[in-house]
């Protein structure tokens, strides 16, 4: 059994000269200039002897016309697809609890997407409003693949630095959780550096078998996970909170609920109570409570 309800909380032509290019066509010139040298009568014994004139002709220039010829234009036909984008949860850490947190991505790539924004962890928004991560910085998405509902997720060897058991847990609790919110992933195995990552750290957190959602510790998830809405975000004084969807412990099943309310604009607080299917009794394990704290607007 979860219930859901929400409480109210404080807080430009030119040739290669660089002259303009000018063309002439269908023009022909030729060129004739005459040097003539007068005769110089001279007489010896006698005999005259003349010098003729001499009549000197230029070979004759032609200008071609000219031809100007335009390369043909070819127009290449250019297709632009608009990326497309899908609304991805990444899981993080708030006050050591798994909280959703939403990215867009570019599909089809969704996992690796998803993936990736993960190891960017949290916006500076997100870490004013308490949100953290377990996972170094630094740590890269080497490859994935996804075969048969068994997503194998290679990560660099950072993945794998610093941090104590509570941190190594939490860290592939937060991968874990991410990749498997695609109903086509059911299943998670490591890889670091691209070697089967089968034990975490020092602490010898060990990740012999494929890893699932029903194997993270109920700690780091409590009974209740909301999706939507998210830490910091806004909820409408009239009209409420709407929908509020998430996923509760065990098989995970995916809930939708909607909340209405009349409340003065404001710090709120969302808060999901499980029971564990039990109830309240002595015999049953203590009530997981759940907060996501929002901001109601005018």
């Amino acid at each position: 059994m979860i219930a859901i309800l929400l409480a109210a909380a404080g807080c430009s032509s030119a040739d290669d000269t660089g002259e303009p290019a000018t063309t002439t066509v269908g023009s022909t010139t030729t060129s004739l200039s005459s040097s003539t040298t007068a005769p110089s009568p001279t007489t010896t014994n006698a005999s005259p002897t003349t010098t003729a004139a001499t009549t000197t002709t230029s070979a004759p220039t032609t200008t071609v016309p000219g031809t100007t010829t335009v390369p043909p234009t070819s127009t290449v036909a250019t297709t632009t697809t608009a990326n497309r984008f899908v609304d991805v949860k990444t899981y993080l850490l708030r006050d050591e609890r798994l909280v959703s947190m939403h990215r867009q991505v570019v599909a089809p790539a969704v996992l690796a997407g998803a993936l990736s924004a993960l190891l960017e962890g949290p916006t500076a928004a997100e870490r004013a409003a308490g949100v953290t991560t377990a996972i170094p910085a630094g740590t890269q998405l080497l490859h994935v693949t996804l075969t048969d509902g068994l997503a194998v997720v290679d990560l660099s060897g950072a993945f794998g630095t610093g941090g104590g058991s509570f941190s190594m847990q939490a860290r592939v609790a937060e991968v874990v959780f991410t990749a498997t919110q695609f109903p086509s992933v059911e299943q998670v195995v490591f890889r670091m550096d691209g070697v089967p990552l089968t034990v975490l750290g020092g602490e010898g957190l060990l990740l012999t078998e494929p890893q699932t959602r029903v194997m993270v510790p109920r700690s780091f998830t409590g009974g209740v996970i909301v999706d939507s809405p998210t830490p910091g975000s806004t909820g409408r004084q009239i009209g409420g909170v709407a929908p509020v969807t998430g996923g509760a412990w065990g098989i995970w099943r995916a809930f939708t609920a909607t909340i209405t309310l009349d409340a003065s604009p404001g710090p709120i607080e969302l808060i999901t109570y499980d029971a564990g299917g039990c109830g309240d009794g002595p015999e049953c394990p203590p009530i997981i409570k759940t907060v996501v704290p929002l901001t109601l607007v005018p």
